[in-house]
Parts: C-alpha cells; structure tokens; sequence
C-alpha cells in the first residue's frame, strides 16, 4: 500500500499562545472533564503551549495513555496520531509498553507506525530501545526511516550496533539517516564506526539540446 505523509507535529513551547478560554484543573475535577480538556487541547489547530499540557497533571499524563485503546479518539486517524505524539514530547514513561505493542502490530497502519517511533525515540530508554530494534526491518520505508531517527535521537551507545545495521539498509534515505547518526557518535566516542560518508550532491548538469534543436531554436529567436 503507498506510504501516507508523516508530519510529525511541532513540540509544545512555553512562548506558544495558551487557550483563549481559561481552564483550571483542580482536585474536584471528574475523569471525564480531565478527558474533555485533553481532547479539546488534541483538536486545537493552532499550536498548544507547554504550559497547557503540564497543567494536566500526573492524571492527566495517565489518562493519555489509556486512551490509546479508546475507540473513539483510534476512529480519528489524526486525532490518534496527535495523541500518540504528544506522549513522545511528553515522554510519558508508562506509554512505552502500548506504544511497543502498536509498533509491532501487523494491524497497524504504516504511518501510525512512523508516529509512534518517534514518539520512542523522544521518551529513550532501553524499552523503547528494544521496541524500535524490533521493527528494523519493518517493510515500509517510512516506518525504517522513523526509526532510524528515533535511534539517532537516543543517548546511548546501545544504539549504534542498530544504526549500522540500518546503514545497510536498501533504502538510501534510511541508509543516510543512520550513517549520520553515527557520524555523530564517532565524533561523541573519537573512534571509527564504519559511518559511511554521505556523496557530495553533484550540481544538475545543463541540458544541451542536439543540433538539430539548437538551429530551430536560434531560427525561432529570430524571427
């Protein structure tokens, strides 16, 4: 099946705009207005500040994570999607053990995939370490390109007998993504990895049209 577009959302930002409404979170909130104010924050358009989302508290952060199985928010594709970024930025540590499970999901589709890598990559850890070494050799492209940037993303030197492996990869883009994360840890470790050398792009060659064309075309000039 063609591969869908992966825009992954921009992180949240303390200097973004806040909600024009106020909302305040306060002990005597029910679960079900928690779950209110954290759709309201999925479906925004415009970009939610940090500010917004640490307001949700631990319940919150909580209730993130259960609402990966929710039916309501998987039947909105982006909505879903926006959920399952929003834990990466978040790091939400609990969310590692659902977010594995979808990534190894035949069920899944290629971009819920992608998101989720990303999302692992954000939170690190040995478990999301072992989640996305899972899915190297996932059949899209774009899925193995997310996860080559998640295992780029993450500090540890775990990392790198899985990027080398992905710098074989017959894909060029995943294959470049790897070789320059481990460019970086040679640099990191001052030590020889294997990183391949990405080739220099060469400058489009002028197209030179036969002599047959260039004499029509200096004839049409002139007259």
């Amino acid at each position: 099946s063609k591969p869908g577009n992966y825009n992954e959302p921009a992180s949240p930002t303390k200097t973004e705009s806040v909600p024009t409404a106020e909302f305040k979170l306060v002990v005597a909130d029910s679960k079900a207005d928690l779950r209110l104010r954290i759709e309201q924050l999925l479906l925004r358009r415009d970009s939610v500040g940090a500010d917004d989302w640490a307001a949700l508290g631990d319940a919150g952060r909580a209730l993130l994570v259960e609402l990966l199985d929710d039916q309501a928010i998987r039947s909105h594709q982006a909505l879903f999607h926006r959920l399952i970024a929003m834990l990466g930025h978040l790091s939400v540590k609990r969310s590692v053990a659902p977010l594995a499970a979808l990534l190894a999901a035949d069920s899944e589709t290629n971009l819920t995939k992608a998101y989720t890598a990303t999302a692992l990559g954000y939170i690190g850890g040995p478990s999301a370490q072992e989640a996305l070494a899972g899915a190297l050799g996932a059949k899209d492209d774009m899925v193995r390109c997310q996860v080559a940037k998640a295992l780029g993303k993450m500090d540890s030197a775990a990392v790198i007998p899985h990027l080398r492996k992905l710098q074989q990869d017959k894909s060029v883009a995943v294959s470049q993504i790897a070789a320059e994360a481990l460019e970086r840890w040679e640099k990191k470790l001052d030590q020889r990895l294997g990183a391949k050398k990405a080739p220099a792009r060469r400058a489009p060659r002028k197209k030179v049209l036969p002599a047959v064309e260039r004499g029509s075309s200096r004839r049409g000039k002139s007259t």
